[in-house]
């Protein structure tokens, strides 16, 4: 007999009452590398087995006190290690009755006398190697059941026919029946074919899946709906195959994430105030109702709706009864737009509840901002149709508003655009349905017009504007003005903020409100763009030379400039010919231009980072930015828009939102810009409030480079007595 010896030896319990048969075990279990323990009865035998946990016990039959039959079921009792522990009888006969009794005694194997010893050694080895791993794989599959308690997913197994083979069940899964409704058990699935657990539509899917899982043996996913204890619950399974005839599946419960991501759309398409669609929602419905309409060769109309003197009633009454006022305004919109008006394939969106609203109020109404409504009307056959709508819309505007006791008479004055005649695109839609509605408000308000040739004077008066705006750069009739960024505490002029101006030659000075608009829609924002940047960074260098101190010049760039390729070289070319360290260059942007396309915009901010200069978001709070991109883009700054800082100290909704903006935007490591800070009172608050800088009329009004200079020789600010 010889054997290796084990690393670690092992230690074998002897129970027999004839001692020369022990010594042969002994000697037996030394030549394989095995040390042994011996018990001449069987009541040893048991004490022995508690007290120093054998690895192993050859157990006799016939011994006194406590035969091998009796000691091996009193080993076995409970849950220690006897439980487990590997036991082989030595029977003095191989018949059938002593192999069946010494198993039923919880014997793990049997040798019969007389004993062949060197197989009998490598038996024994072979016996403690099959128990070391029966322990192993009882830890293994411990660990697996553990792992599977702790997490809410529920596996399964599944052969290429659809029966379920093993099923369990997650710790976020009913394990008993409630509602009516019988849990996904192992019971239940077990043995079972898919169609008997699922619904039959459902059931086809997992097939269809399963099926492709074992063809291409990559991992394949869906997610289903049912209706489950009373409420509707969504899961996603996710299948990979184990063999060429079996999947694995793991479902999970994603119910709280689809409402998480259903709360998240209602925030990007639902109107904060009013809870109807926002501008988002409309141009989305209105592009899907574009398409089927022309698929269809069908009409439809689009009302652009704004309250007269809407503005008055801020002034007057305060924004509070102003936005009372738009929510009972959107109300009575709902109300007064019948169902065969809006009939559409739009989808619907939920409300607070969650519960989904038909599309008729809910996607074809939208409020685009501030006091302007639209409202699309498909399928349409008669103009008269969309007539009739405005009409109704504005007779129902008219009737008095009741707001803290106090009754509110507005009106309504409605523009209406047609696919096709008028336009075959969103944006000549919309916008042709903003210029009749001006139109309406030209006629006297309290009117609806339909967008039509005869306001072509309007559009030649555009023209007329555009061919003077693309001569001015030829003529040098633009120029720059500069409006200082004052540091709250120091009240030192730490930046300036360039703004173009153009001096018509007949017309005079003409407002950049009415030109900017104009290049943006031309595209001559970008060459006028690119010209303000070269003459705001030879400026800045400028000072620098003449004054011995950096001053950040602050530049404003258009969506289009944005989304200009060489965006990124005319910046570079600017700083080159004029030598201004990137550093004093910030260039801002508003909030829409860097939402637009946030992949590409992160893509150009990464080009502009890498020149070295700073970026700003302007008019912070006017638009929809989204913070998981707003963490992303890396900005310098933030410059809250003016309409929150006109109404402080007084406006508390305006003091609660500036607070807001600026905790937010420190929290992100970044600096606070204050616009439109007209009053003493505006600065001492905001300074309070911890903005980093301002600007406005009470600080400095947009100046010529020669005040600037002027200005920046005096440190710090003199502010005018209140």
């Amino acid at each position: 007999m010889s054997a290796s010896p084990s690393p670690q030896r092992g230690v074998v319990l002897v129970a027999d009452d004839d001692p020369v048969m022990r010594l042969l075990m002994l000697e037996m279990l030394q030549q394989v590398g095995l040390d042994g323990i011996e018990a001449e009865d069987g009541r040893l035998a048991l004490q022995l087995a508690r007290e120093r946990r054998p690895d192993l016990i050859l157990m006799d039959v016939e011994m006194p006190h406590l035969d091998g039959f009796a000691a091996c079921r009193a080993i076995r009792r409970g849950d220690g290690p006897g439980a487990s522990v590997p036991i082989v009888m030595v029977t003095g006969g191989d018949d059938i009755e002593a192999v069946t009794s010494a198993y039923e005694a919880g014997a793990t194997d049997f040798v019969s006398k007389p004993i062949n010893w060197p197989i009998l050694g490598h038996r024994v080895l072979y016996v403690l190697r099959a128990s070391d791993a029966i322990a192993r794989l009882r830890i293994a599959d411990a660990q697996n059941r553990a792992v599977l308690a702790a997490i809410p997913d529920t596996f399964f197994r599944m052969n290429r026919d659809g029966f379920y083979l093993d099923y369990e069940p997650g710790r976020g899964f009913p394990s008993r029946e409630r509602d009516g409704a019988v849990p996904f058990t192992s019971e239940r699935c077990v043995g079972r074919h898919i169609t008997e657990v699922l619904p039959r539509e459902i059931a086809a899917r997992v097939m269809e899946q399963l099926s492709e899982v074992l063809r291409t043996q990559q991992i394949r996913s869906l997610e289903y709906e049912l209706l489950r204890f009373g409420a509707a619950q969504h899961f996603e399974a996710r299948l990979v195959a184990t063999s060429p005839s079996e999947v694995l599946g793991l479902v999970r419960d994603i119910s709280e994430r689809k409402r998480s991501e259903e709360q998240i759309r209602r925030l990007a398409y639902c109107d904060s105030l009013t809870g109807i669609p926002n501008r988002q929602a409309f141009l989305e419905t209105l592009e899907r109702e574009l398409q089927r309409s022309k698929v269809g060769n069908k009409k439809f109309a689009v009302l652009f709706m704004d309250l007269d003197a809407f503005k008055r009633i801020n002034d007057t009454l305060g924004h509070n009864v102003g936005d009372h006022l738009l929510k009972i305004v959107s109300e009575r919109l709902r109300e007064t737009i019948r169902p065969s008006d809006l009939v559409s394939r739009s989808e619907a969106l939920p409300d607070e509840a969650g519960t989904i609203e038909p599309a008729t109020s809910a996607t074809n109404l939208a409020r685009l901002g501030g006091d302007e409504f639209t409202i699309l009307i498909p399928d349409l056959e008669r103009v008269e149709h969309a007539l009739n709508v405005a009409h109704r819309v504005k007779e129902a505007m008219r009737r008095p508003f009741l707001i803290d006791g106090n009754e509110i008479f507005v009106t309504a004055s409605i523009g209406i655009s047609l696919f096709p005649e008028d336009g075959d695109d969103c944006n000549s839609l919309l916008k042709f349905a903003d210029t009749a509605m001006y139109h309406a408000k030209n006629c006297g308000k309290n009117n609806a017009k339909l967008y039509s040739s005869s306001l072509t004077m309007q559009i030649m008066s555009h023209v007329k504007l555009e061919v003077g705006l693309r001569k001015a750069l030829q003529n040098d009739e633009l120029y720059l003005l500069y409006q200082p960024q004052l540091d709250v505490r120091s009240l030192e002029i730490v930046g300036v903020e360039a703004l173009v101006r153009w001096r018509h030659p007949e017309r005079g000075i003409i407002s950049p409100t009415e030109f900017i608009p104009l290049a943006e829609e031309t595209g001559l924002i970008v060459p006028i763009g690119e010209w303000v940047l070269r003459t705001a960074c030879d400026q800045a260098r400028a000072w620098q030379r003449a004054l011995h101190r950096s001053v950040r010049m602050a530049v404003n760039l258009s969506a289009k400039q944005f989304k200009d390729e060489n965006l990124s070289q005319i910046v570079l070319s600017a700083l080159d010919e004029t030598g201004l360290d990137p550093k004093l260059l910030e260039l801002e942007l508003t909030e829409g231009t860097l939402m637009d396309d946030a992949k590409a915009t992160l893509a150009t901010l990464e080009q502009l980072r890498r020149i070295g200069v700073h970026l700003s978001i302007d008019d912070f709070g006017t638009g929809y930015s989204s913070m998981n991109y707003l963490k992303r883009f890396d900005v310098r700054a933030l410059k809250i828009d003016r309409s929150f800082i006109c109404g402080l100290p007084q406006d508390s909704e305006n003091a609660a939102i500036t607070r807001a903006i600026i905790a937010m935007a420190h929290g992100l490591k970044m600096a606070v810009v204050a616009e439109g800070v007209e009053t003493d009172e505006q600065l001492i608050l905001l300074e309070q409030y911890g903005c980093d800088l301002v600007q406005g009329y009470f600080l400095g009004h947009p100046s010529s480079a020669d005040v600037i200079t002027d200005m920046l020789g005096r440190l710090p600010m003199m502010l005018p007595a209140p």
